[in-house]
């Protein structure tokens, strides 16, 4: 599925097969993003995190509620601060500091919340929502602009156009709603389409069919997309490459297909193990530790050492100690744990042997 013929190389030495499919159009280096909390307390929400995103390919940040996935795409968007690192947007760094350059760089990246019911204005029409940006970001009005809404409505697929411009959002159901929501983050046409959970309250019957209208999207227009989800499964099925986020820090990466079928690190373990997936996605965890009768229980990430060695069946003193670097276990694949003799023997073996 991937073509990684024009390699780019990540800070841990590996590549992201995602580069294949084009050009790179937004970079985050080594990302960080602290809140204060009362009594001097410190939440580190985003720790350390790189990778990029490239034209016409989805990279897919999955972890739990409360793992830092949100907090990293407000974070492209412009909507937080980071606290330390960088992003960078065709190779030059973003600045936001200005409403001005707000604005421009709006125009190039855009954010797709995760509820539909509250990401519309319920006291504007389906029209509104859309000539506003088409206003701002392109510059047209009168009937040009009216040409362009109709078309942002065909190219998500709510025809005839004329039946939904006049509707306010309580009119919509909610894949409609999330459509409009697709058509007003197309308006200002965009290179990189940031998706924050876009199905995740969508009913079950429609997600893969929004699935499928994202992909078009990102086909026919070459968008850079980061697909922000809980479910490992989803995942595997859309995106080109996965980032597996857990406390703030990427713990694994690599390509969809593979690590799904083969995860590497004890947490995409568990959470390949616990994906509903028709084709029983998590049969195959070759040497893996997270078997039936085997799950730790659930408790909140380490203050120091490796965060997920209070869940983790593996952990050692070490792992309770120092938090672990990204470790390359393939040219394609990269896992931060101390224990990877043991969570993948196979994958770990095959890396030492030379093998990709």
């Amino acid at each position: 599925m991937n073509d990684t013929s024009s390699p780019q190389r990540n800070s841990d030495g590996v590549v992201s097969v995602a580069a294949g499919r084009g050009p790179l159009a937004m970079e985050a280096v080594s990302l960080g993003k602290d809140f204060r909390l009362g009594r001097g307390d410190v939440l580190h929400a985003v720790r350390g995190v790189s990778f990029g995103l490239y034209r016409g390919a989805v990279v897919a940040l999955v972890g739990e509620s409360g793992s830092g996935k949100s907090t990293a795409a407000r974070l492209l968007a412009g909507q937080e601060r980071p606290t330390s690192g960088s992003i960078r947007l065709g190779g030059v760094p973003v600045d936001v500091s200005s409403r001005r350059a707000f604005r421009q760089y709006k125009s190039k990246v855009q954010l797709v919340f995760q509820d539909p019911f509250s990401s519309l204005n319920p006291v504007h029409t389906v029209r509104y929502h859309l000539e506003r940006p088409v206003q701002l970001h392109q510059g047209k009005r009168g009937d040009e602009a009216a040409r362009e809404v109709a078309a942002l409505l065909e190219q998500v697929r709510l025809t005839p156009a004329g039946q939904f411009l006049p509707k306010f959002p309580h009119e919509l159901s909610g894949g409609q709603r999330q459509r409009v929501s697709f058509a007003r983050a197309l308006a200002a046409r965009p290179s990189v389409l940031l998706a924050d959970e876009p199905v995740s309250m969508l009913d079950v019957s429609i997600r893969l069919e929004m699935l499928g209208l994202l992909d078009d999207l990102r086909r026919r227009f070459q968008l850079a997309l980061l697909y922000i989800t809980h479910d490992i499964a989803s995942a595997r099925y859309f995106a080109d490459e996965v980032l597996v986020m857990y406390a703030g820090e990427i713990v694994e990466r690599g390509p969809a297909e593979e690590l799904t079928q083969r995860p590497a690190h004890p947490y995409t373990q568990l959470l390949v193990a616990s994906a509903p997936d028709p084709d029983n996605l998590g049969s195959a965890l070759r040497g893996g530790t997270a078997r039936a009768g085997r799950q730790p229980a659930a408790t909140g990430p380490a203050t120091q050492g490796c965060p997920f060695s209070p869940r983790c069946p593996l952990a050692d003193d070490r792992c309770r100690t120092d938090d672990p670097p990204p470790r390359r276990v393939s040219a394609v694949r990269a896992a931060a744990c101390w224990r990877l003799d043991v969570a993948a023997p196979g994958i770990l073996a095959q890396s030492q042997g030379g093998g990709t």
